[in-house]
């Protein structure tokens, strides 16, 4: 047995190549597991640690000691590995989707009703300075009585044979909605278009009703020819439109009194616009930093885990409505 502090990563693909960037840059000794080895011999190029541990399967595992892993494999894949790892009692992180049907989820918050261990789910907005000051904000009623807020989140790929677009894409506005609103609103429908496969959603909105009559929806598209990835709030006060693709001084775009009477009309008051800079950070380098944190402190962190639950629970009811239409 290796009396070594390891961090087990699952899956070396797109996303789990950039954690694995983050974890060497937090100075990690990692043990990574993947079924396609190939990937190996770059990575060895590339870092050229000894702090990295490279396996084939999980029944090398045993070979070491860990208390924590990171599971950034296929999507199709979460619900058995999430499973796998909670049945040997370790610190778990999951990267979104934490799963794709309703009954893997039911498992899962089953399971995590007695689980001692830390539990998180990535949302990556949480960690984004822009949107952390977007709360602040918020919290101090700044925009005013929220009368509507939506979001666009559209690109060109990455395409998925599992995987629809609502559990790609779809988890990081529901989350931001929900840190903005602290409430669970309807769902008064959901639509969404199969394009290029018949089992798999290209594209979907859905419209919100929360509770206070604050209404909302979420864009989202794959298909798209241009990236867009726009959050946008609209009070009594203040108009607000988050845009990540901006430079971070000009990342949220603030309308003072946005509707004046003009001529007898409501317009829109161009005239006090405003930008508010926040400070650059490394979202998914916090938010792995925050879970190593958690899980050395054994904090379970129940209510960011009930929030994120929440997401999906709001994202299954969406694909439920769509597939009754």
């Amino acid at each position: 047995m290796h009396k070594l502090k390891n961090i087990v990563l699952v899956g070396a693909g797109y996303w789990g190549e950039k954690i694995l960037d983050k974890l060497i840059q937090l100075d990690q000794k990692v043990i990574l597991i993947d079924k396609d080895v190939r990937k190996y011999k770059k990575f060895k190029n590339k870092y050229k640690t000894k702090k990295i541990v490279y396996l084939k399967s999980f029944k090398e595992l045993g070979n070491f000691f860990f208390e924590s892993v990171i599971i950034a494999s296929p999507a199709q894949n979460h619900f058995s590995h999430i499973n796998y790892f909670i049945n040997l009692k370790k610190n778990i992180f999951v990267e979104k989707p934490i799963c794709l049907t309703k009954n893997e989820l039911k498992k899962i918050i089953q399971s995590l009703k007695t689980y001692k261990k830390s539990f998180m789910i990535g949302h990556i907005m949480n960690f984004h300075n822009s949107f952390i000051k977007i709360s602040k904000l918020n919290n101090r009623q700044y925009f005013g009585k929220i009368l509507y807020l939506y979001s666009t989140r559209l690109s060109f790929g990455k395409l998925r044979k599992y995987e629809n677009i609502l559990s790609s894409f779809a988890p990081h506005d529901i989350s931001m909605m929900l840190g903005i609103m602290n409430k669970l609103p309807k769902i008064e429908n959901s639509t969404g278009t199969k394009i290029l496969n018949n089992n798999i959603y290209d594209n979907s909105i859905i419209n919100f009703q929360f509770r206070n009559n604050t209404k909302g929806h979420i864009f989202v598209n794959w298909l798209s020819p241009f990236k867009e990835q726009k959050f946008v709030i609209i009070g009594t006060k203040k108009m607000m439109v988050f845009d990540d693709s901006e430079n971070w001084d000009k990342k949220i775009m603030i309308i003072n009194k946005p509707i004046i009477k003009q001529n007898n009309s409501l317009v829109l008051n161009t005239k006090k616009v405003k930008y508010l800079s926040s400070t650059p950070n490394d979202a998914l380098k916090d938010e792995i930093k925050f879970f190593i944190n958690s899980s050395e402190h054994k904090k379970k962190l129940k209510k960011d885990l009930t929030v994120s639950l929440n997401v999906y629970k709001l994202l299954f009811k969406a694909l439920t409505k769509i597939k009754k239409l």
